[in-house]
């Protein structure tokens, strides 16, 4: 739990703190400064680690994972990547069953000539499958998982969601929104032991990627997991918890509290969905898509929503708010400023697509803007066309954060990789894959290297609550720290892990 790391920079992101080494006894920070004065200080049994090229920052924190569902999808039919419909239904064939069904994640049809439908699915396998798309808003199912959930041409939709039917009426197989849970609530639940030990893996592999912390979005089987993994002394990642707003009930009987429980697991917020993805085309416009046939989806009425967040913010347990169309982003703005505050500040997740009038809002009402840049690279093609003009307002952090809003980054992990370099350098950057935006797509909201940095650390800091005492290297606070070894803050795409820090503890060490 102690250590002296001496490096080529620590960036302390505090502004009265800084120096080339740091040192850390029983957990926290003890001192900053200069090697050659600490190095007199330290007692000599104290672990030296000599990185003389490393970039020490602050632990990186996941602002927006589904952990358990990342862990459980890197043993599913991988899908990302899939160019055609044939490569996916190919990885389908050759995948293997998981309790007698097929579970895939990760395809993304918006490049296909062939759509997804369950007649090409069934000819892949005869066992029930249920593939997710890479942004968790649709679902891809075929005839025996359709007979298996009872769905018929005489199945209504669900509120909140979509089945999608042919001109007969028959279902296509393609689920959207709250219609894919039809099918995933029968899908065979694993053990609770299973699920730990696939945890204990993804944890491992977030510290190779200097992730000390993640705020969770998921239901309370994954709670009930990482509870076992802290009773057990092996969590190693500061975990923020938020599950689904079906679970506030149960929450507020319980007396719960957001920013309640250890150093290790605490209570966020509640998760409420206003709307779908720009990838499913269920992100909610205020105007139609460039194609003039829809606005999207509201995924539930204004009224159940207020209820909802007023419930919450009234019982203490803070709300975030899934918003992604500019639609979305307004509802969301209206509903958390009227709302009663929290102990932890209200969030918008995503805020993608913003009307430039609802810029300044968030930073108005202290409403955490919680964005993924890791999702812009992949979004700029559809939003161009889909969003036309509009997409002046997606991903606007330069400007979000020039009105004074908190912004807070993170992943949405396993819709795009937990990887937060891939972050860092789209906020930089934003080039797109295909540099059809060579110099950057609206690159007047690019960020600089320091400003990512501390919208990964500080930012989810305070969005958590305990921004006194981690987000920053500075004397009395936690001692969560990454090392990496870096050329320059451009380059920071390949930048390489050598030590990860947790609690004092060190935790990932580069051979």
């Amino acid at each position: 739990m102690n250590g002296l790391l001496r490096a080529r920079q620590i960036m302390t992101l505090h502004p009265a703190a800084f120096g080339d080494a740091v040192w850390w006894q029983d957990g926290r920070v003890r001192a900053v400064g200069r090697a050659t004065e600490l190095e007199r200080r330290v007692p000599t049994r104290v672990p030296r680690f000599d990185l003389p090229g490393a970039l020490v920052t602050p632990g990186f924190v996941d602002g927006h994972t589904h952990f358990a569902m990342w862990a459980r999808a890197r043993r599913q039919v991988h899908l990302a990547g899939a160019a055609t419909r044939r490569e996916a239904l190919d990885r389908v064939a050759s995948g293997s069953p998981e309790n007698g069904w097929i579970v895939g994640h990760g395809w993304d049809a918006n490049r296909w000539t062939d759509p997804p439908d369950r007649a090409a699915l069934d000819r892949a396998t005869s066992l029930p499958a249920y593939l997710e798309s890479i942004d968790i808003h649709a679902a891809w199912v075929n005839t025996p998982a359709l007979l298996a959930a009872g769905i018929t041409r005489e199945t209504p939709d669900p509120p909140g969601g979509r089945i999608v039917r042919d001109a007969a009426g028959e279902p296509t197989g393609l689920l959207l929104e709250h219609a894919t849970r039809l099918v995933s609530t029968i899908l065979p639940a694993g053990s609770p032991e299973d699920l730990v030990t696939l945890l204990r893996t993804a944890q491992r592999d977030a510290h190779r990627l200097g992730i000390t912390g993640i705020h969770d979005v998921e239901g309370l089987d994954a709670h009930r997991a990482f509870r076992t993994l802290e009773a057990e002394d092996a969590l190693r990642l500061r975990v923020l918890f938020s599950p689904p707003v079906a679970h506030l009930p149960t929450l507020l009987a319980h007396g719960a509290k957001s920013g309640q429980g250890s150093d290790w697991l605490r209570l966020g917020g509640v998760k409420l969905f206003l709307d779908g993805s720009l990838g499913s085309r269920t992100a909610w416009m205020l105007e139609a898509y460039e194609d003039g046939r829809d606005r999207g989806m509201p995924l539930c009425s204004e009224d159940e929503a207020r209820a909802v967040v007023n419930l919450a913010a009234g019982g203490g347990i803070a709300c975030a708010i899934h918003a992604i169309g500019d639609a979305a982003v307004r509802r969301a703005l209206d509903l958390l400023k009227a709302a009663p505050r929290a102990p932890l500040p209200h969030r918008i997740e995503h805020l993608q697509c913003v009307h430039p009038a609802d810029l300044p809002r968030a930073a108005a009402a202290g409403i955490v803007a919680s964005m993924q840049p890791g999702h812009l690279p992949g979004d700029v093609e559809l939003a161009e066309s889909r969003w036309g003009g509009r997409s002046r307002g997606a991903y606007a952090f330069r400007s979000l954060l020039d009105a004074g809003t908190h912004l807070a980054f993170g992943s949405d992990v396993p819709v795009v990789s937990i990887d937060p370099r891939a972050g860092v350098a789209a906020a930089m950057t934003r080039v797109d894959p295909g540099a059809a935006f060579p110099h950057g797509w609206h690159a007047g909201e690019r960020l600089s290297f320091e400003e990512a940095v501390r919208a990964y650390t500080l930012g989810n800091a305070r969005a958590a609550g305990v921004g006194e005492r981690r987000g920053t290297l500075a004397p009395g606070q936690d001692a969560d720290l990454v090392a990496w070894e870096i050329d320059e803050p451009g380059s920071f795409a390949d930048a390489r892990v050598d030590l990860t820090v947790v609690g004092g503890e060190v935790v990932y060490r580069r051979e």
